[in-house]
């Protein structure tokens, strides 16, 4: 829709934004279009506003036409105040640019003048300078015309001076002359300090070719060169080389002994000392002759300011390499050769005397040396002690060699032992009330007359036809000890178990009169290396040795105590090593329990022989020599059980072992079991008493079979099959009794009844594991009539062989009969 809005309208509205900042009201005014032809009625409107604008300004100026000329007026005073300031500010300026420069112009004078004054300066210390270089050179041509002629003292006084100056000049660096003129010092010095080195040696020679020093018959040439040394610091140094040329050329091959044992001697010959092309055999006079001519040859031909720093280092070491090289080496080890001593002694003493005379340090040394000869000899005869001990251990095992083992018990009336070898008819009567079924256990067997406890005098092979009826339960279950407890244990305050004798001999003399005690001595054999006799025998010189220290009651008394202290580190050292050099071989660990056994017996003989008096006491070591050994024995044991042990699990506890491959692995297992056992028993025969042989093989059966028997109980379910395999692995076990025959009897074929085995001694397990095997191959009636008659009441009680009754046979009425007969024939 077309607006209609007039140019009249348009520019009213346009004045009236103008005028007021307003928009128009209407919006038909805003939108309509703005046609050309209004611009001109716009201009004039605005012009007619404009004018209107003006003739109000004009009406209102005339009413405020003196205001506004004083504000004209002030105006104008301000401007030309504003100008007067400025034309000031301009001169001020002008002055401020003309004093900087006067300014600038007086700094560059006064650097012109410093640096006028730093050139004078300069020029005066350049011209100082070159007079004081020119005066050191003077002066080093000077001190070079004194070395030329050999005035040393003067060139170093003068050289002195030109260092000092030196010094002064070489701080200005500026100078290349300086450099040069330092380089020129250090040659100066260096040529005088070669001229004095090269005169050192020619006033004193050193050829180490033929080992001699030649020195001038006075000291005078050697002081001035000394002298001279000193002042440039250098004669320290030179003294500290020739006591170490000394002591290369002179002082070691005196000492030294060489090819056989020889020894050189000192020779003065004029000027000069030497040692001597000829070899001769040592003595300690003649060495200590030599070495005091040596220090008389140097205090004579020396001077003082030579001669005391040189003895103070050189004196220490001469002493010290003659108590190490000759004195305390020619220390005997052994004790008669003490004596030898003496001259020795006086020698030294006398050598102490001279060191002293001449004023020169080491008599403390070598008084302390004389007065700590017998410690010195306890020291060796220690040191060589361990050596020997050590060289032993290497050694190996040497020559193995046979021991008897003797002890005698006093036996009583009652025990079975004395009746045994009574031959009377009580010995039939005791043994008869056995066979009617009185069960016995192995304590009851044991020795009655000393009192010892576990004592097992049943083990000793003279009971053997009555041991299997008297054996009960309390025997198996004695037997379950530590390893240390399979052990001999003789004389032992922790009732071990005690291994068995095996042979007696019984005396017919009446212990105390009264016909109802009798001596019994016990014999048995064991082998041994030769490392505790070589121990004994080296404790036995020392014994020796402190016997005649104690005769003799000298001077070297005091050793006793050392020397007595030998012996125990002799066996601290053995029971340190001997695990080391013992577990190369299989049978280590049995050899070192014999030989520690062994030992310690020794050591109580030495005891009861009355060794006190020295200051010997071996219960500690004895002690000590026991438990290593017994824990040497244990710790074989229990590997040969863990062996064991590991090879049992192999059979899985026998289930299955009628179908393969469980059957492999159960008839493998038995059979390595048996082969193990063989193999160990032989292995060990060689080393232990046949009684202690058949004590540590009957643990280890023990061992096999109580695993056996415990395994089988455990089966719930046995088949006929199973029964028939199982019996077959017991009797397998069972074969092993050839292991166990009495020793007259082990190298024999057995025939009788003279042929029974000693198992049940020495595997406590062993009439439970045979009634096992008799009970997996036995009816129910045959059961009963063991249970009744055939004493397996004392190796289990009721539930064991119920539970063994129902696992081998089917639930039936016969099996329900038995087992209640089983139960009220055990009062349940």
């Amino acid at each position: 829709m077309t607006s209609h809005v007039s140019s009249n309208q348009l520019s009213e509205a346009i004045l009236e934004s103008v005028q007021h900042g307003t928009y128009p009201a209407s919006e038909e005014i805003i939108s309509a279009t703005f046609p050309p032809s209004a611009f001109f009625e716009a201009l004039k409107l605005l012009k007619l506003a404009r004018d209107e604008v003006k003739a109000q300004i004009r009406t209102s100026s005339k009413d405020s036409a003196q205001d506004i000329d004083g504000w004209i007026s002030q105006a104008k005073q301000l401007r030309r105040d504003i100008e007067t300031v400025q034309s000031s500010s301009h001169e001020i300026l002008i002055k401020a640019r003309r004093d900087e420069e006067l300014r600038q112009d007086s700094h560059d004078a006064s650097s012109k003048l410093r640096l006028l004054e730093e050139e004078v300066a300069f020029n005066e210390k350049v011209s100082t300078t070159l007079q004081k270089v020119l005066g050191i050179r003077r002066a080093t041509s000077q001190i070079q015309h004194l070395v030329d002629q050999g005035e040393f003292f003067k060139a170093i006084d003068l050289m002195i001076q030109v260092e000092q100056e030196s010094a002064v000049v070489q701080s200005d660096r500026s100078i290349k002359a300086v450099a040069v003129l330092k380089s020129e010092s250090k040659e100066l010095r260096q040529e005088i300090v070669t001229a004095l080195t090269r005169k050192w040696h020619e006033v004193i020679r050193i050829d180490g070719l033929t080992s001699t020093v030649t020195l001038p018959h006075h000291p005078q040439p050697i002081s001035s060169v000394a002298d001279a040394m000193e002042k440039l610091g250098l004669l320290d140094e030179h003294i500290l080389d020739l006591g170490k040329e000394l002591e290369a050329v002179i002082i070691m091959p005196r000492l030294h002994l060489h090819a056989g044992m020889q020894e050189r001697l000192l020779v003065v010959e004029s000027n000069c000392i030497k040692t001597s092309e000829s070899l001769s055999s040592p003595d300690i006079h003649r060495l200590i002759d030599d070495l005091g001519t040596l220090i008389g040859f140097l205090k004579t031909r020396l001077p003082p300011s030579i001669v005391g720093p040189l003895s103070q280092g050189l004196a220490p070491n001469l002493i010290e390499k003659l108590i190490s090289v000759r004195l305390s080496t020619n220390i005997p080890e052994a004790f008669a050769a003490l004596r030898d001593l003496d001259s020795t002694r006086h020698e030294v003493l006398r050598f102490s005397e001279t060191i002293h005379s001449y004023d020169w340090p080491g008599e403390a040394q070598l008084q302390a040396w004389v007065n700590s000869i017998p410690e010195l000899w306890v020291e060796k005869r220690q040191r060589t002690s361990l050596d020997k001990i050590r060289r032993l251990l290497k050694r190996g095992y040497g020559n193995i060699k046979t021991v008897e083992r003797v002890e005698t018990q006093v036996i009583s009336q009652q025990d079975h032992l004395f009746t045994r070898n009574n031959n009377s008819d009580a010995w039939d009567a005791s043994w008869s009330e056995e066979e009617e079924g009185t069960p016995k256990t192995q304590h009851d067997l044991q020795n009655a007359g000393n009192g010892r406890e576990e004592e097992d005098v049943s083990a000793w092979g003279l009971d053997d036809q009555g041991y299997e009826a008297t054996r009960s339960r309390d025997a198996a279950s004695s037997a379950e000890s530590d390893d240390e407890d399979d052990a001999w244990g003789w004389g032992d305050d922790k009732n071990l178990e005690t291994p068995p004798r095996e042979t007696l001999e019984s005396s017919t003399r009446d212990v105390n009169g009264q016909g109802n005690e009798r001596a019994v001595t016990l014999r048995e054999t064991y082998n041994i290396t030769a490392l505790p006799t070589g121990i004994r025998d080296l404790i036995d010189s020392i014994i020796s040795d402190l016997g005649e220290l104690d005769v003799r009651k000298s001077s070297d008394a005091p050793a006793i105590a050392a020397l007595s202290a030998v012996p125990g580190l002799l066996l601290v050292m053995y029971r340190a090593s001997a695990s080391n050099f013992y577990s190369i071989n299989n049978k280590g660990n049995m050899f070192l329990y014999n030989d520690c056994l062994w030992l310690a017996d020794q050591l109580r003989q030495l005891m009861r022989d009355g060794n006190q008096k020295h200051g010997l006491h071996f219960d500690n070591d004895m002690a000590a020599l026991e438990a290593f050994g017994k824990r040497s024995y244990g710790k074989e044991m229990e590997s040969q059980r863990t062996i064991i042990k590991d090879l049992l699990d192999g059979a899985q506890g026998f289930i299955n072992c009628t179908e393969p491959p469980f059957s492999q692995e159960c008839d493998l297992a038995i059979s390595t079991i048996v082969d193990r056992l063989r193999d160990t028993h032989k292995q060990w025969r060689g080393v232990l008493s046949y009684s202690a042989l058949l004590q540590s093989v009957g643990s280890l059966l023990s061992t096999v079979v109580d695993k056996i028997t415990i395994d089988i109980q455990d089966m719930s379910d046995i088949s006929e099959p199973e029964s028939q395999r199982l019996t077959a692995y017991c009797k397998r076990i069972t074969a092993l009794e050839d292991l166990f025959l009495p020793q007259q009897l082990a190298n024999s074929v057995p025939s009788g009844e003279d042929a029974v085995p000693l198992t049940a001694v020495y595997a406590p397990g062993w009439f439970k594991f045979q009634f096992l095997s008799e009970i997996l191959d036995s009816s129910l009636v045959d059961i009963k009539y063991l249970w009744t008659d055939g004493g397996l009441k004392l190796e289990y009680d009721t539930e064991e062989v119920v539970d063994l009754i129902e696992a081998l046979f089917a639930d039936s009425e016969h099996r329900r009969r038995a087992i209640g007969e089983l139960r009220r024939s055990s009062g349940r």
